[in-house]
């Protein structure tokens, strides 16, 4: 211990002596630390930081696939959800919910309330304990009753009602329907669905009973997220194996509606944010994770280069003590004493600067109708990662500089008085091998970046199908105020009225959903003409309820047919209107037009396409050619709805005006929403995703970039500085200013190209792994590649010619005095 302590004391003196050195070598580990931190918190809010509830690693989420799933992913049903329940009971207690939108009626105010129908097992099986009175009981929530309760969540509850425990037992309105609160969630609870604060719980049976009658017993209804709870002692492999005898067995007793499904049992930090059957947001991750690990790497060479000049500096002093009788173990203890320090201090900084950009991370996050919960505060994990990576880093920067400190020719050094370097030609190659590799890793860190923002501007210039220029989205829906359909249809006419009435409003039309908003809907479909083969599953569409105004408002273009009309409503035969690749899918080289299709059976009723439009976005702004159709609102009822208002002038300032719309039909009408289109498609199915991946892999490109330019910098005037008598000597026989330039031009420069081919090699194999990330750009972007690389050498170049130019404007004379 008392060694130690000489070694920090030491260190601590050696740092003292060059401030300006430890300042460049501490906020360079730090922005490498911090780069790390900060996505890793990202990553452990995401994938890592589990659910607030009794053993969570035993929690899983089922994730179904239909087989010609459009959308990738889907719930399961009630009547699967009980067959599970019994067949596969003894490896996992099971439970569910459905989000939903409604409002919270109370004391003659109404608002928006995000809540989950679950199932009666739903906390019990989670292991959680209330914060205030209780929860459901396991019967609750069934099939067969109607429980009127509700469970608060613990942010609505001091949000709504500033934390009164006398709530409890008190009356409120969902929906418009008299339920009774009986507990509140406790505080670090915020529910099972990613991203989401959920307002509160109420048992899966307080569904409207338009909905009940098909939910309990039809399989095709899926709209349960099931999870469970495994068995103590069982593997998730055991589970999975029981779980595809299920479903097998499943698809032969239920053919029609269960043959092609496959279920996976996927553990809940790996479900998020949807319970995706392929593991999409993992490699994201992965790929975050090792561009940070790219900078860090950059750091640490950028350190070990800096501590190799340093060990040039020191050696006359390493050779002294080693002569005075100092073992090479004790000299390599004290340097690594002195980088592990470093490393420290530096993480200790990264470490704040990561807190700092996880912050700044999470204000990037879109606006959402719904309320939002992400948690990227540091916890034991992200503080075990930022100690293992200081330490790492300490060691891997210090323990090159310390074994060649270890090998120091001690005669030599003192022979020489330490007036040069006698690691000779080797350390020289080591410190250029390090720059090579940092330009290397730098400009594959500015090819990655360069392929995200290109990424980020194709997705900006897509062709949208439609045109979100002047287009304010007003969402509501009705039933939060227990509206029925003739109620809501009557509101919807009085308020398309009223705001088509208002000054610089050009038309106005509705529909269920938004093109890339939080709510889309899906469907199965039959062809009619076209019988599936036996066991085969009907495909699933996703489409959209609007008005006949819809494609004149939207600018959606109508290659064939006819739009909706006025007549087409619940008295006249069933419509609809599909895109191009619906019609290349199911009709190939036929023309769409009065060709039929079924929502229900493959015996009808059928719906008739009336018109064709051209292809768009309407899920993911990534996502291309999917087929999608249209149907009326008139023809397929929906209380949630979305007026969709082209304006003259710029749209955000008619928002005052249309709440007034709304709030003079009915005061207490909850806004769902209320955005431009533009705000609309910055949203997590929008740009959101590719400005955030821009915006990351930009930071982080800059930083390798930096760190390059420091390191090529760095050993340009260092391999500069040490040439000082042998320039002196060359100008004295006559060597020109131009001639010193060229010398120390070359000699960096050579560094950086050939560091720059190998990061282009590098490069080219690890952007084609990157190809499910990019939209509109191929990951080996010709333009983007050579961008980087002029870039990067440029920088270089400057970087190696600022040495260069202080080096021919040398006084020989003060040269060839220089030892």
């Amino acid at each position: 211990m008392t060694t130690l302590w000489q070694d920090l004391r030491y260190a601590f003196r050696m740092f003292a002596k060059s401030p300006m050195l430890t300042a460049i070598m501490l906020l360079t580990l730090a922005l490498g630390i911090g780069a790390n931190t900060a996505i890793f918190s990202i990553v452990n809010g995401f994938l890592l930081r589990p659910l607030p509830v009794k053993s969570p690693e035993q929690v899983t989420v089922l994730a179904a696939k239909l087989e010609g799933d459009t959308l990738g992913v889907f719930t399961l049903s009630y009547p699967e959800l009980q067959d599970f329940r019994k067949q596969a009971g003894a490896v996992a207690d099971f439970f569910a919910y459905q989000l939903n939108l409604g409002g919270l009626s109370f004391g003659s105010k109404t608002k928006q309330f995000v809540y989950c129908r679950v199932t009666g097992n739903y906390f019990s099986t989670l292991g959680l304990q209330p914060a205030l009175g209780r929860f459901f009981f396991p019967a609750e929530g069934e099939a067969g009753g109607r429980d009127p309760y509700i469970v608060l969540g613990y942010s609505y509850w001091q949000k709504r009602f500033g934390g009164d425990p006398s709530i409890v037992g008190k009356q409120a309105l969902i929906d418009g329907e008299a339920v009774t609160i009986i507990g509140v969630a406790p505080a670090t609870f915020h529910g099972t669905g990613f991203f989401l604060d959920i307002d509160g719980y109420v048992p899966l049976n307080m569904m409207p009973p338009t909905d009940a009658a098909k939910f309990w017993s039809d399989r095709t209804a899926r709209a349960l997220v099931v999870m469970g709870r495994m068995k103590p002692g069982l593997s998730l492999g055991q589970a999975q194996s029981v779980l595809n005898v299920v479903a097998g067995r499943l698809a032969e007793q239920y053919p029609a509606t269960d043959k092609g499904v496959t279920v996976r049992m996927i553990p809940e930090t790996r479900a998020r944010p949807q319970p995706y059957t392929v593991d999409i947001v993992p490699f994201i991750a992965g790929v975050f994770l090792a561009l940070a690990a790219l900078v860090l790497l950059l750091a640490c060479m950028n350190v070990a280069n800096i501590l190799l000049v340093r060990a040039t500096l020191r050696q006359r002093e390493v050779a002294i003590r080693m002569a005075m009788g100092a073992s090479a173990w004790r000299l390599v203890r004290q340097l690594l004493t002195e980088t592990i320090l470093l490393a420290l201090v530096g993480g200790a900084g990264g470490l704040m600067l990561g807190l700092w950009a996880s912050r700044a991370i999470f204000a990037l996050l879109p606006p959402s109708k719904f309320p939002i919960w992400m948690d990227f505060s540091f916890d034991w994990r992200v503080f075990a990662f930022v100690l293992s990576v200081t330490l790492f880093t300490g060691a891997l920067a210090g323990v090159w500089p310390a074994w060649r400190a270890r090998r120091a020719d001690v005669n030599g050094v003192l022979q020489a008085g330490g007036r040069s370097d006698t690691g000779g030609v080797g350390r020289h190659r080591v410190r250029s091998f390090l720059v090579v590799a940092q330009v290397g890793g730098s400009l594959v860190l500015l090819i990655v970046a360069g392929l995200f923002v290109r990424s980020l501007f194709s997705a900006q210039h897509t062709y949208l199908g439609f045109d979100p220029n002047n287009l304010l989205n007003l969402t509501l829906d009705p039933q939060q105020m227990g509206y029925d359909e003739a109620r809501t249809k009557d509101f919807y006419r009085e308020l398309e009225a009223k705001v088509h009435a208002l000054p610089g409003v050009k038309s106005v039309s509705l529909a269920f959903s938004v093109p890339m908003g939080e709510v889309n809907d899906g469907s199965q479909i039959y062809i009619e003409g076209h019988p599936l083969a036996p066991g085969q599953q009907a495909p699933v569409v996703v489409f959209n309820r609007v008005d006949p105004p819809y494609f004149d408002n939207l600018r959606v273009p109508l290659l064939r047919g006819r739009a909706f009309r006025e007549e087409d409503n619940e008295h006249s035969p069933l419509v609809a209107i599909v895109n191009q690749e619906m019609a290349h899918q199911f009709w190939p080289n036929e023309d769409p037009i009065g060709k039929r299709f079924s929502l229900k059976s493959p015996t009808g009723p059928f719906l008739e396409i009336v018109g064709l439009t051209g292809n768009g976005k309407y899920i993911f702004i990534g996502w291309d050619k999917k087929p999608y159709f249209f149907v009326p609102l008139a023809q397929n009822y929906n209380e949630y709805r979305t007026l969709q208002i082209r304006s003259l002038v710029p749209p955000e300032s008619l928002m005052p005006e249309v709440e007034s719309a709304v709030h003079a039909l009915d005061p207490q009408m909850p806004i769902v929403g209320l955005e431009t289109m533009r705000q609309s498609l910055s949203g997590g199915n929008g740009l959101f995703i590719f400005r955030a991946g821009a915006a990351l892999a930009a930071a982080l490109g800059s930083l390798g970039v930096t760190l390059a330019v420091v390191g090529v910098y760095g050993v340009a005037s260092f391999a500069a500085s040490q040439r000082t008598r042998e320039i002196g000597i060359r100008m004295a026989v006559g060597a020109g200013r131009l001639d010193i330039l060229r010398l120390i031009l070359r000699q960096g420069l050579v560094v950086v190209l050939v560091g720059v081919l190998c990061g282009l090699i590098l490069a080219g194999l690890l952007t084609r792994q990157m190809a499910v990330l990019l939209v509109g750009v191929h990951p080996t972007d010709p333009l983007t590649f050579v961008t980087a690389t002029l870039l990067l050498t440029g920088i270089g170049l400057w970087a190696c010619y600022i040495p260069a130019w202080r080096a021919m404007n040398l006084d020989p004379m003060l040269a060839l005095r220089y030892e």
